[in-house]
């Protein structure tokens, strides 16, 4: 399942920024439905990234939990 959403994740950001590289190098403006998108992942991005630092740092701190041994369990 983690796979489809990395693939539906990327495949969404290389069309975005396609579409913002086309309309830049012809001189259009964006329209606003790729702008909100580009705004959506970049906060999606923003987002995941914050919380898997605080994961990181919550099991280098030394954090127990069933969550946690689930992460720790795929290693």
């Amino acid at each position: 399942m983690i796979e489809f959403a990395v693939f539906l994740y990327g495949l969404c950001a290389g069309l975005i920024l396609m579409i913002a590289h086309k309309n830049r190098r012809e001189s259009k403006p964006n329209p606003t439905v790729v702008i909100a998108m580009g705004w959506g992942l970049m906060s999606m991005s923003s987002v995941l990234a914050l919380l898997l630092a605080a994961v990181a740092m919550a099991m280098a701190m030394g954090a127990t939990g069933p969550m946690f041994e689930v992460l720790t369990a795929a290693r």
